[in-house]
């Protein structure tokens, strides 16, 4: 039997594919003693990886917004410095957090007109 805990444990990011697709920007914000603050920590960014079943995968980016992704499309990234994490929620349940330094688009937006 092990006694090793998933938590803080880091993803190996050649597991996710090479192909992240974000659909939505939206902020984050900072807490102060386990309260929400009105201050803009910086962007969160769901991207798709279809090379996992079109799975989500939301990363947090400190700082300004970076891209801005047009209602009912997506636009191909690369991440920089990404970094995911295993943790465990309040049920118990594992669960992935995911931080980079920087996004870039790698590709023109796709989807919707």
């Amino acid at each position: 039997m092990t006694n090793l805990s998933p938590a803080g444990l880091v993803v190996d990011n050649r597991c996710l594919g090479s192909e992240f697709l974000v659909t939505d920007v939206g902020p984050y914000f900072a807490y102060v003693d386990g309260q929400r603050t009105d201050k803009v920590d910086g962007y969160k960014y769901a991207a798709i990886l279809p090379n996992r079943q079109f799975a989500r995968l939301d990363v947090k980016i400190p700082g300004a917004k970076l891209l801005d992704v047009p209602a009912g499309q997506y636009i191909s990234v690369a991440f920089d410095d990404l970094v995911v994490k295993l943790y465990f929620d309040n049920n118990r349940r594992i669960q992935l957090t995911a931080k980079a330094e920087s996004v870039h688009a790698v590709d023109k937006p796709h989807g919707k007109s």
